[in-house]
């Protein structure tokens, strides 16, 4: 019994690193694409850590942001996790130039805007 719990463990663990080598080296094979675009959607994804049973109290949170960007000339919208200073900087309807590289995503470059100092 023992032994099948070991080799499921190693099995899992195996697709998992194996699937992420695999997004990584497609991704890196893929040229940058830069695509005019505008902010679509914002939210955010928390995970509860674990803790070992003698700590009473939970770890923080660990949240991750995704911005979702619809082109200007149509077409589906690209959904890319990203920083949360990032995140936090963006609002809806923002535009400008996305950056990616097959589903990574690269950079976004805000179009810039006048302000009026009257």
């Amino acid at each position: 019994m023992d032994k099948i719990v070991l080799w499921g463990i190693i099995a899992i663990a195996t697709l998992v690193i194996g699937r992420q080598l695999y997004t990584h080296f497609y991704n890196s094979g893929q040229p940058q694409h830069s695509l005019k675009v505008a902010v679509a959607h914002k939210h955010t994804r928390e995970f509860m850590g674990r803790t070992s049973k003698e700590k009473t109290e939970l770890p923080p949170p660990r949240v991750d942001y995704y911005v979702s960007f619809r082109p200007l000339a149509g077409g589906d919208e690209r959904e890319f996790k990203v920083s949360e200073h990032l995140y936090e900087q963006l609002t809806k309807e923002a535009t400008g130039t996305l950056v990616f590289q097959g589903s990574r995503f690269i950079a976004f470059e805000p179009d810039e805007t006048i302000l009026d100092n009257d």
